[in-house]
């Protein structure tokens, strides 16, 4: 008889532990993410301050990136034309006193869904601007797609790069 009491107890155990993975794998997929926000900058000038659909994104010297601050909301998954708000100020800008903004509606490139990860606005010559979701950030495998980071990229690779990732009219 003390053999059934010691079985109902690992099953009750196995029960305990197996039931929390088995809600997990049922929960639907959320509609949207909250990312951080990410600045990459491959401009000869540092961004202070920038913001990404409202947020803050912080601030960036001239090529380099900075990520940390949080957090906007995204769609799980990517769809074509999609775009998000982004907003900044140079330090030539500044230099200049010029007080408004720079305004992009910039368009947001394809990603996978993730669960956690970060939005970078992706500032590039020419004052072209492309925004990147993504688990991973730069020099992470496949970010950006294979695009250097800021300080390692070329001429040619930032063109090619702006080329590819021209939105579709």
């Amino acid at each position: 008889m003390s053999a059934h009491p010691a079985a109902a107890m690992l099953v009750l155990a196995v029960l305990a532990f197996v039931s929390p993975f088995a809600a997990a794998q049922s929960a639907p997929v959320p509609e949207t993410l909250d990312v951080r926000l990410g600045i990459i900058n491959y401009l000869d000038e540092g961004l202070d301050p920038v913001f990404i659909n409202q947020g803050w994104a912080g601030n960036a010297r001239l090529r380099s990136y900075s990520s940390g601050t949080c957090c906007v909301s995204i769609p799980t998954k990517w769809k074509p034309g999609m775009t998000m708000r982004v907003q900044w100020r140079s330090d030539s800008m500044f230099k200049r006193g010029e007080k408004e903004m720079m305004t992009r509606d910039a368009p947001v490139l394809p990603y996978q869904p993730f669960h956690d990860g970060y939005v970078w606005a992706v500032f590039l010559p020419g004052g072209e601007v492309r925004l990147q979701p993504s688990d991973y950030g730069p020099g992470g495998p496949g970010f950006l797609q294979g695009l250097p980071q800021p300080g390692e990229a070329t001429e040619a690779e930032l063109k090619q790069f702006i080329e590819k990732t021209q939105p579709k009219p």
